[in-house]
């Protein structure tokens, strides 16, 4: 059986209906993405969305609505995906890296708090979140924190669109000046959305001006005229991906539902094997990762889980550890020991909705049988 982590799927049977039927009428998308847009708004509860080409543009838009100017300094994820620090450094700002939680993979909380004692200086403008795999991080510490040392706080909500912290959603804290989410697979090059929501009037129109190359249409008689007020970039959704991303917004909570139905069979089949940690388990947890821990030579496991024909992921190489921000900034292999130490052992099982019962259950009695005779 070949069990891959990512697979290219159809496109939703309701897209392609939809798609076929406005041809035959001669119909446009025109305000699709604005009804996308509304329509994101009302799921998270917040008062302004904008829909952008990848969730990366949506960072790069959020550290320009920040204003980000060179020198200036931003704490990041040391355990993220290799855009976060990529948008910093876009403005010749710094990435600071700070540590993760050995057991959620969030940043932990009290190194954060050291970095933020260490670095507190007017150049210090904010601090980037993340809910790795979809388990919400303590945020009220995080806006405490940031209260105290006068930062802006940037949510990373890539892994966690449907997720709720306290029993809101995640994205409607006023508290978070912006929060960025994604729909799609990033991999595979099928279809990638990203959306960017605030609570600040004056951090959506920045970012609106410049997903459009920071232009502004003349508002009279000849559309044709416009004028430029600043450089910007082309990140906005064009109308029939605003479709595409519609109908994945209107299947994320059938999507998470089945997250969730996948890691209770997990946490089921696979519990008390000797060489294997599972997640940790909460009611809030989306599982849109199930990321699991090798106590020891994880990639002789993850290699005889390939040749059974089931592929594993990894969520993330430690950006310290990349060479370019290693050469850059004078990084050393053991300046973040959680993350460094949780690198060495974890790896993500595949957990793609449209998964059947009998997929699973190959997985698990696969990885029973190797976790049996591992050294």
């Amino acid at each position: 059986m070949r069990i891959p982590y990512y697979r290219r799927g159809p496109l939703p049977k309701e897209l392609v209906e939809r798609f076929a039927s406005l041809d035959e009428e001669g119909q446009t998308l025109d305000g699709e993405l604005e009804r996308f847009e509304t329509k994101i708004a009302e799921a998270v509860n917040t008062p302004y969305a904008l829909g952008t080409s990848s969730s990366t543009a949506a960072l790069h838009l959020a550290m320009c609505a920040l204003d980000l100017k060179r020198g200036d300094k931003v704490l990041c994820p040391v355990n993220s995906f290799v855009d976060v620090p990529e948008v910093v450094r876009h403005f010749d700002a710094e990435p600071i890296f700070v540590d993760c939680d050995p057991r959620t993979y969030n940043l932990d909380l009290g190194k954060l708090e050291e970095a933020l004692e260490r670095y507190n200086h007017k150049k210090l403008r904010a601090v980037v979140v993340h809910h790795l795999a979809g388990l919400p991080m303590d945020l009220e510490r995080v806006w405490e924190l940031a209260k105290r040392y006068d930062v802006q706080v940037i949510e990373d909500a890539t892994h966690s669109l449907g997720a709720t912290y306290q029993g809101r959603p995640i994205g409607s804290f006023s508290e978070n000046l912006l929060t960025i989410f994604s729909l799609g697979e990033k991999c595979g090059n099928h279809f990638n959305a990203g959306v960017l929501c605030t609570h600040n009037a004056e951090c959506r129109d920045r970012a609106d001006l410049l997903r459009n190359h920071g232009m502004v249409e003349n508002r009279g008689d000849l559309q044709y005229l416009y004028d430029v007020l600043e450089p910007g970039c082309q990140y906005r959704l064009s109308d029939y991906d605003a479709s595409y991303a519609k109908v994945l917004l209107e299947k994320v909570e059938e999507r998470n539902r089945r997250h969730r139905e996948i890691a209770e069979f997990y946490h089921k089949e696979l519990a008390s094997l000797r060489h294997l940690r599972l997640p940790v388990e909460s009611d809030e947890h989306l599982y849109s990762r199930f990321i699991v821990e090798i106590d020891r030579n994880r990639d002789a496991f993850a290699r005889e889980l390939l040749a059974k024909g089931i592929e594993v992921n990894l969520h993330y190489v430690p950006l310290h550890i990349t060479r370019y921000y290693k050469e850059k900034y004078s990084l050393k292999i053991f300046d973040y020991p959680n993350a460094m130490g949780s690198y060495q052992r974890v790896m993500s099982l595949p957990n793609r909705p449209e998964l059947s019962e009998e997929e699973l259950a190959y997985v698990c009695e696969s990885i029973r049988q190797i976790d049996a005779r591992h050294i």
